[in-house]
């Protein structure tokens, strides 16, 4: 049977939804017949043999033979059966139908149910299927001739038991041809002996996890007037459905291809033809309709699922010509300072064409820590975490070619257990330009005043000269359109230093685009603007920096006058 179906073609499907509702329709029509044999026709002539002996020119017709084909005996319906298959339903063949009907031959609970079927067919209007009839995947069938092959073309061949077991196992995926390639290896990458014996590594090394359905559309191709017997039957079409939705016909459907055939292994060597077409019920458009709005609110669902699990704090892509800058930042420790009981109060300022996307108030407060003596200096940890997020957008008409960066502003106090407030120092740090991880230490100082008495106020009762804008430790402010700076006369003392710890994450869309055409992007200024003008600053730069090194070593090598 299913040395009929191995030069076929195979039909691969996918479908989504359920295959409850495949159906196929099969029609089959027996081609020739014993009955289509001529036979030939004596009436005319009489007696066959005496009319040859009075014969005397054999050339004449001597023996009518009759037209070719069924003309006195025309086609029953028997010879032709068209029906509609749907997935997994059985139908039962004239064979199972006269054994099941035997409530002794009946022992499993499927055979059972078998029996209760035929009973209630009989009472009804019996089996609506003649020659055709179906091999569902409860029923206890396997196309053995299919699965299993033979070494010879020897009829009598039986397959071993291990080729019977081998059949639902399959071959470790090795690839032995880039292993053969390795030089002095010719064995496989993995190791094809393993020590796990649990049930699980065996299921998951051997056997195949993926499960499916089959059923066979089979055909009764006995004598009309006799019960068919397991020879009789003849495999029309075989559908396998796994469990990722893939659809197997073999052989495939052929409603507008010629049909196929099969020839019986009986003396008579009857010829039948049958055709597959797809009878699938068609959705109408309100199903459809209805169909989609129900995956609609199921991706909704699943979306709005995932984004209770993600969250909604994820920023999304910047617009063009928008940078977005998230500094994740610490304050680490400070050392060196007068006064125990430190705490450091933090801002950032922005400047022209920066905002702020998240809170308004970039600004921060430590808590108060008590410095630990070291062999070097006297340190307070903080560890003090921070996050900025800020946004650069200048407008398209601009064209500076500098952009200014934020700066943040450090104030670091004292207060005793008299709650005395001391001001211990000031520092800036300028947020770097590139993105990454960057360890600053800030370098501090304090107004002194002037005279004794802010002196003796700082160590007696507390309160020491303090700034009152803390921009002034840069530029003062409305100091931007002088051409130059001065703090002549302003009194200050070295204080301590602070340790400051930045996380810098950029979101540009010109770093895509940069991935995209293969450019190297080094900092944000690349990718924005300023590229020429800070390429060829940094060169000017380096060179001065060459020739004063030169210089200095060139007037080392000359000789003193004295």
């Amino acid at each position: 049977m299913a040395e009929d179906l191995e030069n076929v073609n195979v039909g691969h499907y996918r479908s989504l939804d359920l295959p409850k509702n495949l159906a196929l329709r099969v029609k089959l029509r027996k081609v020739t017949a014993a009955s289509s044999i001529p036979v030939a026709s004596a009436s005319r002539l009489g007696s066959t043999a005496e009319s040859l002996r009075n014969v005397e020119d054999l050339g004449q017709e001597a023996i009518e033979m009759a037209r070719m084909g069924r003309s006195s005996h025309e086609a029953t319906s028997g010879d032709q059966e068209e029906i509609i298959v749907k997935w997994q339903e059985k139908l039962f063949s004239q064979r199972e139908e006269v054994f099941y009907s035997n409530r002794p031959n009946c022992y499993s609970v499927l055979q059972e149910q078998y029996h209760r079927d035929i009973t209630n067919l009989r009472h009804k209007n019996g089996r609506r299927n003649h020659k055709i009839f179906t091999y569902v995947d409860n029923d206890d069938y396997a196309n053995t001739e299919e699965v299993c092959k033979t070494m010879t073309t020897d009829p009598s061949e039986m397959p071993h038991y291990l080729t019977n077991n081998m059949v639902h196992v399959r071959r470790r995926n090795i690839d032995r041809r880039s292993a053969r390639n390795r030089l002095g290896h010719h064995g496989p990458r993995t190791n094809i002996v393993t020590d796990d014996q649990r049930e699980l590594a065996k299921q998951n090394s051997h056997v195949i996890s993926t499960p499916f359905k089959i059923m066979y559309i089979m055909a009764d191709l006995s004598l009309d007037d006799r019960v068919g017997t397991l020879d009789d039957e003849y495999i029309l079409c075989s559908i396998k459905i796994d469990g990722t939705g893939q659809i197997t016909i073999k052989p495939d459907l052929n409603s507008s291809k010629s049909p196929y055939r099969i020839q019986t292994s009986g003396d008579l060597k009857e010829v039948y033809e049958y055709t597959l077409e797809h009878a699938s019920q068609e959705v109408t458009r309100d199903e459809k309709e209805q169909e989609i709005k129900s995956y609609d609110e199921l991706y909704n669902r699943h979306a709005m699922y995932l984004a209770s699990q993600v969250g909604s704090e994820f920023h999304p892509l910047p617009q063009a010509g928008v940078l977005n800058t998230s500094i994740f930042g610490e304050i680490v420790s400070a050392e060196d300072f007068e006064y125990d009981g430190l705490y450091v109060h933090f801002f950032m300022e922005l400047p022209k064409y920066w905002s702020s996307q998240g809170s308004p108030h970039l600004s921060g407060v430590t808590h108060t820590c008590f410095v630990k003596a070291t062999e070097k200096s006297n340190v307070a940890h903080f560890s003090f975490p921070f996050e900025f997020h800020i946004s650069y957008q200048p407008p398209e008409n601009d064209h500076e070619d500098f952009i200014r960066w934020p700066t943040l502003f450090l104030e670091v106090l004292s207060v005793d257990q008299w709650e005395r407030f001391r001001t211990e120092g000031y520092g800036y740090i300028t947020v770097p330009n590139k993105a990454g991880t960057h360890e600053i230490t800030v370098n501090t100082w304090r107004p002194t005043g002037n005279g004794l008495v802010p002196k003796m106020r700082r160590f007696f009762i507390g309160g020491s000269p303090e700034l009152e804008d803390v921009t002034y430790v840069k530029q003062p402010a409305g100091s931007e359109d002088h051409k130059v700076l001065s703090k002549f006369g302003f009194k200050t003392a070295t204080s301590g230093s602070v340790r400051v710890k930045l996380n810098i994450v950029q979101q540009y869309q010109g770093f895509m685009e940069s991935q995209k055409t293969k450019k190297k992007v080094r900092t944000m200024i690349h990718g924005v603007r300023g590229f020429g003008v800070m390429e060829s600053l940094a060169q000017v730069l380096d060179a001065f920096q060459r020739a004063r090194k030169r210089m200095q070593t060139a007037r080392g090598t000359l000789p003193s006058v004295r």
